[in-house]
């Protein structure tokens, strides 16, 4: 996660907007202990928003730690 964070400060000093980024601790907000048909409505509602606000990027990039 700590590259994507710093890929995304170096784009944003560049003024770089072509490449967009979807923030996984916002769209999953719960824990994942608690996953009820709420949370996944919102999880889905949460993941279009991003994609709805960053639809004009060239790329979307889903930053994701899978240790």
């Amino acid at each position: 996660m700590y590259i994507c964070r710093h890929q995304m400060r170096e784009l944003r000093m560049r003024n770089d907007n072509s490449i967009g980024f979807v923030d996984p601790y916002i769209v999953f907000k719960a824990p994942q202990a608690v996953w009820t048909a709420d949370h996944e409505t919102e999880v889905c509602t949460n993941l279009m928003r991003f994609f709805v606000n960053q639809k004009e990027k060239q790329k979307i990039l889903f930053p994701f730690n899978f240790e």
